[in-house]
């Protein structure tokens, strides 16, 4: 049977998945759900209720997300995942968990069998080890409707059925005799503002303790024996499991905080290093703000030593956007949830320290779609899922060199110049930059000879290329020609993105420049209070470097987007691109002043396309010379638009807006071609 890690072929449970199911089952019977289904209320908070065979704690909370990113919360696939949640919701409290086994021969429902090592609750007592076996459930539904919730089933296992993942049993005490259960369930959308509708689970925590005899307690001098001396493994008492229990019902109120982490997850923050703020007004509610005193007051950026109370309550800077905001405006994510050593460790989670966001980025970042982030278990960084090329894979250039032979041979005569001048244009000499991830030229210009030879067309390649093709073995990369395994492609925001995003117009008058006393200054800030409701969330497209330069090459070039439509160049280089890319689709863009022209692509659907550029995430390619890769633009923040005038936009175009994102779930990549610079 295959463990949690996936190499190793041994069992570290004693029980088969059908008795661990069982095991589950009967948890789940020790509770009532129908009574859970009916539960409503949040503010009595945690409730313990004594029965005649243990006590009941219950508890409520309302989240604000998706089905799916509660269930990847509650479920995490990995052990790193699944201790990365443990270390958000209990904090210090938790040492140490895995997950040890996956019962893959039970289909009906995700069994899987964890541990969970918490730190004693006083000097005098022992740890505490948990073994228990963990049961995802979707609710049955009516009608043929999809599942409206699922249930997580947690039964407390004997130590000695579980061979790996905890502590040697003399030194912890095991919590026995605890069925745990939680309740998700779809809560109605809540219309908010700008007609907008808010997704929201509600989880009901419900736990039942078995009550232990008094026999069976331990003795309370036991901790006076030598720990070499303890052989047998020790219960933990009713009060000992109870106050565990209460504290996991308690963590309810830190789900806001961990759906947030992971939302954040999939967003590229801003490198504040190199992105300077260029606003004397709040980005939201348009306050004056200290600009000096948000870039250099207070202590060391990411400390909170030396700080005082009115920096800590200061202006901040949108690490999103990279604006700034005043304190009224700043929504802070993850502040004191994580201790130092919880950060450190929390590997599965790339922003895992405090996060400042403006309230429009934290509406655009909340109003995303993660059902698909989160059905491939999200990614830490997009260069984390470009795995390395098997030994024996075929290599980019030989890839090709065999489309194009496929186009070659598929080709009438009228086709085929055009097939002969893309060969001539991948031949003909290029200044990039040495790397190890790009095809390699000689190798290329080979395999395209022979191809000219095999098709007879090689005389004419052969005046203009034979003297370049002498040259290129001279500028093969030194070293080997293949990345390594630990090397990472180069990728735009690998390390932060470099430019703002922008969603309203933030410069300032010259008028405003002028000097205001306090009391004028507090009149602005209320009249600006009032109409920061009337602002708009819409983003504006990024600007490149050489924006003047395109815009004026394109008005001297009135029908440029005419003449490149359907080019056959552009769409034998789209059928290249989605050979070497395997991908479903390839596109090439134009971009004008306000829209971008999809002036080519391998899906006749596509073919002709216009989008509003603040709508386009393909804008981005612009602003860097490194490839960029979304794996979910539908959770990305720099691809939504919110107010109801983009709705509208979006709704005329819907169809290729679905077509859109279908493709990009179906590629796990985005990619675009970038014609040369004229």
């Amino acid at each position: 049977m295959m463990n949690a890690g996936g190499g190793d072929q041994r069992r570290y449970v004693r029980a088969s998945d059908r008795r661990l199911a069982e095991v589950a089952a009967q948890a789940a019977a020790r509770i009532d759900l129908e009574t859970l289904k009916h539960r409503r209320s949040e503010a009595a908070g945690v409730t313990t209720e004594r029965s005649i065979d243990g006590t009941v704690v219950t508890a409520t909370s309302v989240i604000e997300c998706s089905l799916k990113e509660m269930q990847a919360l509650l479920n995490p696939p990995t052990s790193d995942r699944y201790a990365c949640v443990m270390r958000e919701l209990v904090g210090q409290d938790f040492i140490y968990g895995s997950i040890v086994h996956h019962a893959e021969e039970i289909t009906t429902q995700n069994v899987s069998v964890r541990t969970a090592t918490f730190v004693k609750r006083h000097i005098l007592a022992r740890n505490e080890q948990w073994c228990f076996v963990s049961a995802v459930k979707s609710l049955e539904s009516c009608n043929n409707k999809e599942a409206q919730g699922f249930t997580v089933t947690l039964a407390s296992l004997h130590p000695d059925d579980v061979f790996t993942g905890k502590a040697q049993a003399a030194s912890v005490i095991h919590i026995q005799g605890l069925s745990a259960l939680y309740l998700v369930t779809a809560e109605p959308h809540r219309k908010m503002r700008q007609g907008r509708a808010k997704r929201a689970v509600r989880v009901t925590f419900c736990a039942h303790v078995a009550s232990i005899p008094g026999s069976g307690r331990p003795s309370p001098f036991r901790w006076l024996m030598m720990a070499r001396n303890r052989e047998e493994a020790d219960d933990a008492s009713n009060g000992v499991v109870l106050a565990r229990v209460v504290q996991l019902a308690r963590t309810l109120k830190q789900f806001n905080v961990a759906v947030r982490r992971r939302r954040l997850d999939a967003q590229v923050l801003a490198d504040l290093r190199k992105v300077q703020p260029s606003n004397s007004r709040c980005a939201c509610c348009t306050r004056r703000v200290k600009v000096s005193k948000s870039l250099f007051g207070g202590a060391k950026r990411g400390s909170t030593e030396g700080r005082t109370k009115e920096d800590a309550r200061g202006p901040k800077r949108c690490q999103l956007c990279g604006f700034l905001v005043c304190a009224r405006c700043v929504c802070t994510v993850g502040k004191g949830s994580m201790s130092e050593e919880s950060l450190a460790s929390s590997k599965g989670i790339k922003y895992s320290q405090t996060v400042h966001l403006c309230e429009h980025c934290m509406q655009r970042v909340d109003d995303a779609d993660y059902d698909s982030y989160c059905a491939s278990n999200g990614s830490v960084s997009p260069s984390s899922v470009i795995q390395p090329d098997s030994p024996g894979a075929e290599p980019p250039s030989a890839v090709i060199a065999r489309v194009l032979s496929q186009v070659l041979g598929n080709a009438s005569q009228e086709e085929k110049p055009v097939v002969i001048r893309v060969i001539k244009h991948l031949l003909s000499p290029k200044q990039e930059e040495k790397s190890k991830f790009r095809a390699d030229s000689a190798e290329l210009a080979k395999s395209l000879g022979r191809l000219a030879e095999e098709q007879g067309f090689s005389e004419e390649i052969e005046v203009k290329d034979a003297t370049e093709t002498k040259h290129i073995p001279e500028v093969t990369p030194e070293g080997p020609t293949t990345p390594k395994d630990e090397e990472k492609p180069p990728l735009a925001g690998a390390t932060g993105r470099q430019y703002a995003l922008q969603y309203a117009d933030l410069s300032d008058d010259a008028d405003d420049d002028t000097e205001d006393t306090d009391e004028t200054e507090d009149a602005e800030d209320v009249e600006d209070a009032e109409d920061a409701k009337e602002l708009t969330v819409v983003s504006r497209h990024p600007v490149p470097a050489d924006e003047g330069y395109r815009l004026q090459w394109l008005d001297t070039h009135p029908n440029i987007i005419s003449h490149v439509m359907d080019l056959p160049d552009l769409e034998l280089l789209c059928n290249i691109a989605r050979g070497e890319l395997q991908c479903d689709a390839t596109l090439v863009t134009m971009f004008g002043p306000s829209a971008c022209y999809v002036v080519a692509s391998t899906d006749p659907a596509w073919r002709g396309a216009e989008i509003p550029r603040d709508h386009a995430i393909c804008g981005h390619t612009l602003m860097t010379g490194e490839p960029l890769l979304v794996r979910h633009p539908e959770a990305d923040s720099r691809s939504r638009s919110r107010t109801a005038e983009a709705q509208l936009q979006s709704e005329r175009s819907a169809a290729f807006t679905e077509a859109k994102l279908a493709t990009c779930r179906n590629l796990n990549t985005h990619s675009w071609l970038r014609l040369p610079k004229v």
